[in-house]
Formats: structure tokens, sequence, C-alpha cells
């Protein structure tokens, strides 16, 4: 079926991009910023967080309370996050409520007041999400392990921030930053289901006001990798929990397709290598998984797994197995086969949702600077080879080229005692 994509540019920079499901009875709508907590300088960490927190606490024509009522009270639904490299704010309604869900992003991202009771306020609730992220093991592991594998460069920061970059977070500070970052030419406006791209472009042009501040320019690429070891103990932990990552390509690389096959089958469900041996088999962990993150200029692949401290040592040996076995023998024919089967299937059904169109599409807009629809992408999944599978796993599954994060509680044996990845 031929795509219904368009895109266009208005005069300042802003692109819009849609795409008509004609079948659908809602739509979805994102605006993304080109640009996340990566971009920060370091003295003002998770100020993009911040922001995107405070587009939802006024603006010259809404109140709180009148945005958070503004598209539930019509049985929809608004919401936003942030990332490493973009913020996005995205709203669901039905098709007939368009106008007020362009409405409504339109204020929120261009005319939030940033008002110092509202960012004071703001401020403690963001602490307390700092809090509640370090309390969280599996959040700090995640959090030590991108410091590892990304070093000092802001890809190794905490996309929330840390609760003493948050004293130096004003209303100078944000309106400043915000005018620098949500430029016209920053902006992306994408739209799925039953909608008219002409529609769009004429509500985003009479509702869109970005501001016109000096750009600020996006972050360098990272430093060379270095793998190495970390091991942190917490009194109120009894799981330890282990985190692998070892950098690999970026989003607009060729290779990302018969890497995403091999991190697939590798640990990417629960037929996958990882899950039987280290749960099916070894019953040693409840949660085993790996999976990948790309970015403009780089990428992660990375490996999950939390279980009783005296069972480390086995569990990293079966790790450390499979990846030897991957490494030297590279995957089965049918191993290869049915995580192709596994993505297809994951990909032409999350095609059935508006939203997901909606994030594919603006991904593809922001990293590649074009539309790739589904059938295109699953024709470059189809084409992966075993061959292409196992010269991945030689490239980015040595068992030397990984990072290794360990989080447990006081007593232990020490990471390094460990099966060596080494």
């Amino acid at each position: 079926m031929p795509s219904s994509y368009r895109k266009s540019v208005l005069p300042s920079g802003l692109a819009v991009v849609s795409e008509r499901m004609a079948d659908r009875a809602s739509v979805c709508v994102g605006v993304w910023v080109r640009n996340g907590s990566r971009d920060e300088p370091r003295e003002w960490l998770g100020i993009s967080h911040f922001i995107e927190h405070m587009m939802f606490k006024g603006t010259e024509r809404r109140d709180a309370r009148a945005i958070a009522m503004s598209l539930e009270s019509l049985g929809g639904h608004l919401d936003a996050f942030t990332g490493r490299e973009q913020v996005c704010y995205y709203a669901r309604a039905l098709s007939d409520r368009l106008p007020e869900i362009v409405d409504v992003l339109a204020d929120i991202v261009c005319s939030s007041r940033f008002s110092e009771p509202e960012l004071s306020r703001e401020r403690n609730v963001v602490r307390e999400e700092i809090r509640a992220a370090e309390d969280s093991p599996d959040d700090s592991v995640l959090e030590m392990l991108s410091s590892q594998v990304w070093g000092d460069h802001p890809l190794g920061r905490p996309i929330l921030g840390r609760t003493e970059t948050l004293d130096v977070v004003n209303p100078d500070t944000v309106r400043s930053y915000f005018a620098s970052r949500y430029r016209p030419e920053q902006l992306l406006v994408a739209g799925t289901g039953d909608l008219d791209h002409d529609v769009v472009v004429d509500l985003v042009a009479r509702h869109f006001r970005p501001p016109a501040g000096a750009a600020r320019p996006l972050s360098d690429g990272p430093p060379a990798f270095e793998p190495n070891q970390r091991h942190e103990r917490r009194e109120d932990l009894q799981q330890l929990y282990l985190s692998l990552g070892t950098r690999c390509v970026a989003y607009g690389d060729p290779d990302r397709y018969p890497l995403v096959v091999l991190n697939t089958l590798f640990g990417g469900g629960m037929s996958s290598r990882l899950f039987q041996s280290v749960r099916e088999e070894a019953g040693l962990a409840y949660s085993v998984s790996s999976s990948t993150e790309f970015h403009r200029d780089g990428g992660m692949l990375s490996i999950h797994l939390a279980v009783a401290p005296e069972q480390g040592e086995e569990a990293l040996r079966r790790v450390r197995h499979e990846l030897d076995d991957l490494v030297a023998n590279g995957p089965r024919e049918d191993e290869v086969e049915s995580a192709k089967a596994q993505l297809r299937g994951s990909l032409l059904m999350g095609q059935e949702s508006v939203s997901n169109r909606m994030f594919h599409m603006a991904q593809e807009e922001i990293y590649a600077q074009r539309f790739t629809d589904v059938d295109a992408i699953v024709a470059k999944i189809d084409a992966v080879t075993r061959e292409d599978a196992a010269a991945m796993a030689k490239r980015y599954l040595v068992p030397g080229g990984f990072a290794v994060a360990a989080l447990g509680p006081r007593e232990g044996p020490e990471v390094a005692e460990f099966a060596s990845l080494r």
C-alpha cells in the first residue's frame, strides 16, 4: 500500500510531517525538539527535562489545571518526555479534535510563562523524581553503565539532572535556554491518523509562534571508549544488579539492521539465548535481556540482569559463554530466521497504532531527514543473513569490549571476582 506521508517546511523553518490513516478514528500529534539532555551545558544539567515539566504549569491563556483538562475533558491524552537527543510533547484524541490538539500543543510549547511560584514548586517535584530514580536500583545501575560507556560526555550524564544542579535553575536561565533550543528550525510537528496534511500545516502556521533566541550548538561526539568495571554497594539491596555495555552504531548506519537482528536472538525475548540460558536452564534470574540504543553519532548495546549475589559468578559465566559462542561460531540459521520473524511481527503490529506511527515518522525525520515506511524496514530486516549477524557478533560481542556495572548489597563478592569478561 503506498504511503500517504507528506512533508512541508514553513517559512520560519518549522517542519511538519504527516501520514494519513483514513481508517482510524483518532489522531496523534507530536511536537519534537531536535535536541535533548546531551546538548545541555554541565552547569545546567537536567534543564531540558525541567523545561518539559514547566510547559504544563501555565501559559498566557491556561493555568496548570486548564492544561490538564484541555484534552482529557475531550476524551484525549496529553503527555511529554525528555530523551538524550529529543524532547517530545504529544497528544492523542478523536480526529474531529485536531484543532484543539494543535492549539493546546502550540500554547504549551510556545507560550509557557515560567513563573517563579510555579518554578519553585516544580523544582521540588523534580527533586523527588530524581530521588525516586536514585532509590531504584534498575535506574541507578543504568545510569552507572551510561557513565562508563560514554565517559564524561553528556551522553553519560543523567537525563533528569541532579538535585544540586536544580539550584541554579531560575526564570532567567529557563527562559534563556528555552529561547535558544525551541527555535522554529529545531521544532518538528508530526501527525498521524485520520487527518489532512494541508489542514495540519494551516493549523500549525496559525498557532505556533516559537521564540527567536540565539541558537546554541549541539554537543560534539563522544570520546573513545575504554572498557571498565565499577561496583557500588547499598544497604537496602538484596539482589546484585548487573549491566554490561559496549559501543555500537549510530541510527543512520546500515549495520543497525543486522545488529538489531543479532540483539533479538541474543537477548531480545523469551526465546533468546540469554533468557534460555540464564533463566530457563539455570534459574538464576527473573529478568535477563539485552538491548540497543542508537544516537546521531553512536550507539550502545547492553545486557541487563539481576541475581542473588552468590549467583553472580555463574550468571556472568553463562553470559560469557553465549558471547564467546556467538563470536566464534555466529548464530544458527534458524535463530536468525526466528529473530527476523519476531521483529517483522512487532513492526507490523506496531503500525496499527497511530502513536507508534507518529513516533517512527518523527524519528526518521530527525535522524535521516526522510521517511522510510514499515514495508521498506521489513525488507531491510528480511535481507539480513546469518553471515551479516555473525559479522556483527565478531565486531560488537567480544567479551573484552564491555564495561561492567554492578550494584548490590554491602556483603558479597567484588565484581572483579566474577567470571572475567576480559
